[in-house]
């Protein structure tokens, strides 16, 4: 009898647990597109202009949005060169650069995040992550690049539409969220080419 009288409170508990979690997933941000059987992929981009062709040069990827809340990115060390015709020789420097994404929320026919940026460059840089290591200097008789940015701000991204930050030196960082359909099909064009 003890065992009849605790199934249907077993029951209980578990109809409220299942009308619970439904109810978390009808409260879905009414703007995810999700909604539609549709994913966010953001594409971004840190480009300079290569020091010995002259050329653009850098780095593109691309990321679904679900993956990038307390995501940070660390872009490839390179060099980069800068020459003031009234001031010879040129002067190089080694860049680093990181991209971190802390939140992100869905709007009306965009994304917002906060985006932080870390550019610096200078004489000489290392790259230590986990099972990976590298290193850039310029060498000390050649006249040497010095430049630090951090920005930390609020970005709304109108799906589709590229936002660019431009920097000294030619250094460029811009960043671009769509929306991809069930089969990988891009239904917005990010103007950021590959490198």
């Amino acid at each position: 009898m003890k065992y009849l009288h605790s199934l249907p409170l077993s029951l209980s508990v578990s109809t409220l647990v299942l009308s619970t979690l439904s109810g978390c997933g009808m409260m879905r941000n009414a703007h995810d597109p999700a909604r539609d059987k549709l994913t966010v992929s953001v594409v971004n981009a840190m480009t300079w202009t290569n020091p010995l062709s002259g050329k653009r040069d850098g780095i593109r990827t691309a990321w679904p949005l679900a993956q990038l809340a307390n995501h940070e990115e660390i872009f490839p060390l390179a060099q980069i060169k800068h020459c003031d015709g009234a001031q010879l020789p040129c002067k190089w420097g080694v860049l680093s650069a990181s991209r971190s994404i802390t939140r992100y929320e869905y709007i009306a026919g965009a994304v917002t995040l906060d985006l932080g940026l870390l550019v610096d460059v200078h004489r000489r840089q290392q790259d230590r992550r986990r099972n990976f290591h590298t290193s850039m200097a310029i060498p000390t008789d050649v006249a040497a690049l010095t430049y630090r940015k951090t920005a930390q701000e609020g970005v709304v991204l109108p799906y589709g539409r590229v936002y660019r930050v431009e920097m000294e030196y030619g250094l460029r960082y811009e960043i671009c969220a769509q929306r991809v359909d069930a089969s990988g099909r891009a239904l917005d064009k990010c103007d950021i080419p590959y490198i």
